[in-house]
């Protein structure tokens, strides 16, 4: 009998197929999956999963925000770091995301 899937397999499916079926190239549908798993923690994963997440994390924050005078956020972290990233560490990311999705959906 299969468990009920955790919030973090739940999360994680609608994030694969948003980057499966989503409108623009690897960047933009990382950048619009985020949408769907910013709610996730690293203590939502296994002890062997956490550093797996937090590079998803990191990676897709990287650049930071673009801010306006005030200090208010103009362009997100995410975003930000989608549009300057090149395809293939889109690629890297989203693999990464699907490898933590595997891991739910196999044990």
């Amino acid at each position: 009998m299969k468990l009920k899937p955790s919030y973090a397999h739940e999360k994680l499916m609608t994030t694969i197929h948003s980057l499966a079926t989503g409108p623009g190239d690897i960047r933009q549908r990382l950048a619009q999956a985020y949408q769907g798993f910013f709610t996730l923690k690293k203590e939502h994963f296994p002890n062997e999963l956490q550093s797996d997440w937090e590079y998803v994390l990191k990676s897709l924050k990287k650049s930071g925000p673009i801010l306006r005078e005030d200090g208010s956020v103009f362009i997100g972290s995410v975003e930000n770091t989608c549009r300057r990233m090149k395809k293939k560490t889109g690629v890297k990311i989203a693999e990464k995301i699907l490898e933590l999705y595997f891991y739910f959906e196999y044990n």
